[in-house]
């Protein structure tokens, strides 16, 4: 059985289809997934799935291209973040949430001034810290960046997950050795991708599955809107370049996620 670790069935791609997508999940063998807030409204409807569907765990906080919710373009937390931040506490607070994210980095897009994602960065870092929970980290074109902040601000003990990682066999190594999981969707099964050099060198104790649905949907669904019942054709590609059968890859990548939720989690 899987778990995919990344969606967002709060999307309204998925308005008045959720139970359809769930079953279908389970029906492909996906039987728990965590919904992921990006900003404080997402955050109250993941805890809202969790709490309405034990197959559901929750994340809370404020993706980077949102981030002058909580900090200003100079990267000064404003009175209006520090609200955002007690409510995002709040939520926390329920057994379902199992992290803070999706937070990070996009210095991609670049919608947010930097100063203000590095701000809500940090703010979300030490939030975690406080209710010692995981994170989970979105990084696009700022790998070395993330490192320099988390080595800055201080590593949540609980770690987390570097979703839909992209980066090299370097920064792989760094996670690793910090307590991180790598989040594995969709573009691993594209041709082009060099993810599977990249994970040739990591062991799969490292590793978790992700659908980021309804985004990056895997081959044969590229071009479709994603949902997890597609995650084990991200499995399938995983557990060729790890040499696993694919249960074998189902069983060691559901024990990360039961380590990194800890009592919150399925267990």
């Amino acid at each position: 059985m899987y778990t995919d670790t990344h969606l967002h069935l709060d999307r309204r791609e998925f308005a008045g289809e959720v139970d359809a997508v769930l079953d279908r999940a389970v029906k492909a063998g996906v039987t728990r997934l965590i919904n992921i807030g990006y900003d404080l409204p997402s955050s109250e409807a993941s805890v809202a799935l969790a709490r309405g569907d034990g197959r559901l765990r929750a994340a809370v906080g404020v993706h980077p291209h949102d981030a002058l919710t909580i900090a200003d373009a100079d990267g000064a937390v404003t009175p209006d973040g520090e609200r955002i931040l007690a409510r995002l506490a709040e939520l926390a607070a329920d057994p379902r949430v199992v992290a803070i994210g999706e937070i990070g980095l996009d210095f991609y897009r670049d919608l947010s001034p930097r100063p203000a994602q590095r701000a809500a960065l940090r703010a979300q870092l030490a939030l975690a810290s406080r209710l010692d929970l995981p994170v989970v980290l979105h990084v696009r074109d700022a790998q070395d960046d993330i490192v320099e902040e988390l080595e800055a601000a201080g590593v949540p003990a609980r770690g987390g997950i570097l979703h839909s990682f992209a980066g090299g066999a370097g920064h792989a190594a760094w996670g690793a050795a910090h307590g991180f999981l790598l989040g594995i969707g969709g573009p691993v099964t594209y041709r082009n991708s060099g993810l599977p050099e990249v994970l040739a060198g990591v062991a799969p104790e490292h590793l978790v599955l992700e659908t980021d649905a309804p985004w990056l949907p895997p081959v044969p669904h590229r071009g479709a809107r994603n949902e997890p019942a597609f995650l084990p054709f991200t499995a399938a590609r995983v557990a060729e370049i790890c040499g696993l059968a694919a249960p074998e890859l189902a069983r060691i990548t559901g024990a990360n996620v039961d380590r990194l939720c800890g009592e919150r989690g399925w267990a």
